[in-house]
Order: structure tokens, then sequence, then C-alpha cells
């Protein structure tokens, strides 16, 4: 589509849309017209101008110069490239690849022709019930998957949908819409340790070696995350004032290499105070590590990790998992996975009186309501004040 500008000169610019980049602006080409004679007759005038768009045109094409598709003609598949390049720099590595699947496997052969213009609420209802009913399960198991895998697929494409939205490619942010229908999701009590098992813990550690007490003792006083635990580094713990910093994850890819990232979210990054126990644990760890250092001499890489490997680099993710279930093997507890710390931090926090808000705050939530799935805690508070008053009135026979 060209464009006609008047000049006081006589002349007249002529601007060819090239359609929009991946950010959606306008990519156009512009050219100078000047008629063959002052004051043509209109009609005449019209003619050379026709004619010199449809000149002006060719030798575009003539140039190899590259022309985007129009938005109301891009596909889905199409726009899929545009997404991924404009999500790439705010997604973590781990969601980019995730969702980079998601795209390629399931959702280009079911909408790889559709243009994003046609999107309608039906189309994203019509991948739930895809992904609810014939999808298989990736671990080769029978049944469908499970409701909060659907919700997490779906996640995709809406997130698709709301960019496209955003680009102006489509009218309406249909990916908001309240009329989708997800399974309704099983409520799965939240595994953690009893008061007895951490007491059990706590007394185990007290004959490991010192960097495995530490390890474990700040993934229960603290509630954090796996890789926020091994992205910790000295500089972010504060003795004096015992509380300890947030500010960094370790994540890794395929590729076996261990990187440091931003924690989950804004909310993520946090400072939390720490009882007198971890501090004095974290104390007597830092003596450990120091002569450890000493030993190694200028085979240690310094780069202020709290938990590393043996050299100074950053521990690998993964090992605290390893580590805490060969613990647990030694001194005959129940087996629960790493993060089950985590869960046990924030029920045993919330059975003890502490409000659901410094919890969520605690934890890094970046929603209030994803901290409800502890609430069972206060439930066996409850429980138990309950049989506290039947104890009682058995005691006194009343």
């Amino acid at each position: 589509m060209a464009s006609i500008v008047s000049r006081s000169n006589g002349t007249y610019l002529i601007r060819i849309s090239m359609g929009v980049d991946s950010n959606g602006k306008q990519i156009s080409r512009s050219k100078s017209f000047k008629p063959s004679k002052p004051n043509l007759p209109y009609t005449k005038l019209n003619r050379e101008i026709e004619a010199f768009i449809l000149a002006f045109e060719k030798e575009l094409e003539s140039e190899n110069v590259p022309r985007p598709i129009r938005p109301d003609q891009i596909t889905f598949k199409d726009f899929c490239v545009q997404y991924l390049e404009i999500k790439k720099p705010s997604l973590s590595p781990n969601t980019y690849n995730f969702y980079s699947k998601v795209i390629e496997e399931e959702l280009i052969p079911m909408f790889a022709r559709l243009k994003m213009c046609e999107l309608r609420t039906y189309h994203i209802q019509q991948f739930v019930s895809y992904l609810a009913t014939e999808k298989k399960r990736l671990d080769g198991r029978e049944g469908k998957i499970a409701a909060s895998t659907v919700k997490r697929y779906t996640t995709v494409l809406r997130s698709i949908v709301t960019t496209a939205y955003k680009l102006e490619y489509i009218e309406d942010d249909i990916g908001r819409s309240r009329r989708i229908e997800f399974p309704k999701e099983e409520t799965k009590e939240v595994e953690a340790f009893t008061i007895q098992e951490v007491g059990d813990i706590l007394n185990a550690l007290e004959s490991e070696p010192i960097n495995i007490r530490a390890l474990i003792e700040v993934a229960l006083f603290t509630g954090c995350r796996r890789g926020e635990i091994v992205g910790l580094k000295w500089a972010d713990i504060d003795f004096e004032k015992q509380r300890i910093s947030i500010k960094r994850s370790i994540y890794k890819l395929s590729d076996g290499k261990a990187r440091e990232k931003e924690p989950k979210s804004r909310c993520s990054i946090r400072t939390i105070s720490i009882p007198d126990r971890l501090c004095k644990t974290l104390t007597e760890y830092r003596i450990h590590q120091n002569r450890h250092i000493a030993y190694l001499g200028d085979t240690w890489k310094n780069n202020d990790y709290v938990f590393t490997e043996e050299n100074g680099y950053v521990m690998n993710p993964h090992t605290p998992t390893k580590q805490f279930s060969k613990f647990l093997k030694r001194h005959g507890i129940r087996h629960l996975k790493f993060h089950g710390l985590r869960h046990t931090s924030a029920t045993m926090l919330l059975a003890n009186g502490c409000d659901i808000k410094t919890v969520s705050s605690r934890l890094g939530h970046a929603d209030i309501t994803t901290t409800n799935i502890y609430v069972h805690a206060l439930e066996s508070t409850d429980r138990l004040a309950a049989e506290t008053f039947d104890n009682f009135l058995k005691k006194n026979k009343m």
C-alpha cells in the first residue's frame, strides 16, 4: 500500500508500506516523484503517479527488499517466531526452552496455518480440551495428564495471544478470557515433615559434617528454593542483623553447566531473618571453608559462594537433592524431596502463629494465594486445639 504526500515545491513523497517488524512497528520505503510538467490536469497527474508507484514497487522487488507479511495476513506459526524473539530476554533459559518446546510440539501442529486475526476464545478452549482428553502423558503412564499441567501448557498459548493483542495483531486479549473452562484440579496436601521428624532431622545434623548441616538448616529455617540456596554468597549474609538476602538463583541446562540468574520473580528478591542456631552454624561453616581455601591456595576459585564444589565453583543445583536423600537414608528418616524442607518451613511457621502474609513474603511468592496451599497447617493446629479441650474435659471429668 502506498501513501502520497503533496509538497510545496510541486513534488510528491511516495511512501510504500512494507508491513511491520517483530515489535509491531511499521516498515516503509519512500521516494520523491516530480511530475513531467507543472500544473498537470488531475487525470494525467494520477496516471503518472500510478506509473511511478508501480515502477517503485518493481524496483523494491528487484532489490530483494524483504517485505514482511501484513498484520492481517500473518499466521500463527510466523507470529510464534516473532513472539519467541520478543520474550527471550525476559524469560529464564529453562522457561524459554519450555515455551519453545510447547510451541513446536503442541501449538504449531494445531494452529500453524491459522491467521492471528482469526484467533478466538474457542481456539484456546480447543487446546485445553485436547490436553485434558487426548494428550498422552510424557512419563508413558496411562491416564490423563494432570490439570495443573494442562494449565501450564495453556499459559504458553495465552501469553502468545496477549502479546499479539499488545502488538495489535488481534483486537481482543482473548487469552485473559474467563470463559475458558479448565479441568478441575485435585487439591493435593503438601508433603512436609512432622514436628517429630523435624526434631529427628535437627538431632541427626549434630553428627553430620558442617557443610551438610549448614545446607539443610538454611533450607529448613529460611524456606528458600534450592536454586536460591545454591546461589547464596557470603556478602548476602548479615551476621550482625541476623538476616539473609536472596538476590540470585542457580539453574542448570542440558549442557550440565550451572549458571546464575535473577530469582523467580521480583517478589523473590527479598531479605529473610534467621534464627540464632543458623547464624552459629553458618559462622562455624565459614571458618571451616576458610581453612579449606587456605589448604587449596591458588587452585581455589573464589566467587564468594557459600555452597560450592571442592574447588570453589558454584555448587551444582542438583547436589543438595542428592546430599539430602543420602542424609535421610543414613538416619532412617522418612524420605521427602529437598523441596519438602521449604514446605516444612512454611507449615511450621503457620502452625505456630505466623501470619500468612509474612510466610508468603519469606517464601518469595508473587501472589499470596500461592501460599494458601499451606493452610492445612492451620487446620491441623485447629484439630490439636480441639483435642486439647477433649483432654482437659476428660482430666476434669466434665
